[in-house]
């Protein structure tokens, strides 16, 4: 069974705890005096506006999916799917989105990256909600079998340390996730979500989360003890880092050129349901229920309130979620709302909005 979450989980993708080279013993109370490095890498307004978007025949050097979304009262937001690890290319941004981030009073993402930053490196809380405190550890949890394939890959990769045995599976997902990102030449910091929160800050726009890091971890440690076994084994399986990260690099291809497609991030689209358990299809409908299916319907929900309210939000979450029958594009097609694709800034036509009246 495979999990593709690189486009599910903004913070599953940022977050990093950093290895502890030369700790020989650490305690269970030693972890909270231990400061996350997280870089960012971020570039400043001026010099992100330096980077040209186009080629030397004026053609976008990227296209990734965009759309507007207009209701009978002619309220309208754009939708543009985002990935949560990239490369430089993500500074090019082509022309029509940058006119649509122009009309835009706010953006709106599934959490507010920096938020998640300020917390990984000073909440204690958050930490705190990153272990277990009933007094077992992540060897609890899963089977030995896929804790030593997990651990020596850590290992092999210099990831590993004893302390992430009392962290919770949201952590070993990112350790996993980050050496996959890696080996793909990308980077977390590279991200969509961190990159345009950054830029969105530097010119003073407003920024709102659909989500938020706390309803991003509940999610990930409400998962079932079954299903957590299922997500991380599958790193350990036979070629199964090497395989991934051909995905990833494939699905990031896809993502700039505007060609991905529901069946290119659907968790089930290699998977021949005939042939699973039925505890097997009971866990992956708890898993794409949870990761995709409600989800979906919680930010179609804040994007028709943020329509109504008179200001022009511009959503940026994952692609994964505006695609299929129970994506957001469709969700939003069924409460009459009207969706169009966008392609050209000739699509876009700023308008004056006028006050709400009191």
């Amino acid at each position: 069974m495979k999990f593709r979450k690189i486009i599910c989980s903004a913070m599953a993708a940022m977050l990093i705890i950093p290895t502890l080279s030369g700790c020989k013993h650490i305690e269970k109370n030693d972890m909270f005096k231990v400061e996350s490095q997280v870089s960012t890498s971020s570039k400043s307004n001026n010099e992100s506006n330096s980077q040209t978007s186009h080629d030397s025949t004026g053609i976008n050097l990227i296209t990734p999916l965009m759309w507007k979304a207009e209701d009978k009262d002619g309220n309208y937001a754009y939708l543009f799917g985002s990935i949560h690890a990239g490369d430089d290319m993500v500074n090019h941004l082509p022309d029509y989105f940058e006119k649509a981030y122009s009309d835009s009073d706010m953006l709106a993402f599934e959490v507010d990256m920096s938020d998640v930053f300020s917390s990984i490196t000073t909440d204690t809380k958050f930490l705190t909600d990153m272990i277990y405190s009933d007094g077992t550890t992540i060897k609890d949890h899963i089977s030995t079998e896929t804790y030593d394939s997990i651990v020596q890959i850590l290992k092999e990769n210099g990831m590993y340390n004893a302390m992430y045995d009392y962290y919770k599976p949201l952590m070993w997902e990112s350790l996993l996730e980050n050496i996959v990102i890696a080996k793909a030449g990308l980077s977390s910091s590279n991200g969509v979500d961190i990159t345009l929160t950054n830029r969105a800050k530097d010119d003073g726009k407003e920024i709102d989360e659909v989500e938020s890091m706390e309803f991003q971890m509940s999610m990930f440690n409400n998962f079932s003890d079954e299903l957590i076994e299922l997500m991380l084994a599958q790193y350990a399986e036979e070629n199964a880092i090497d395989e991934q990260v051909r995905e990833i690099t494939n699905l990031y291809e896809k993502w700039k050129k505007g060609t991905m497609t529901a069946e290119d991030v659907a968790d089930d689209s290699e998977i021949d349901v005939d042939e699973l358990t039925e505890e097997q299809q009971e866990l992956l409908e708890e898993y794409n229920t949870s990761m995709l299916t409600d989800r979906n319907s919680g930010m179609t929900q804040k994007l028709i309130e943020y329509m109504k309210s008179g200001k022009t939000a511009m959503l940026v979450v994952g692609s994964a979620h505006f695609l299929g029958d129970e994506g957001i594009v469709s969700l939003l097609q069924e409460q009459g709302i009207t969706v169009t694709k966008i392609t050209s800034p000739d699509q876009i036509t700023v308008t004056e909005k006028q006050p709400k009246a009191a």
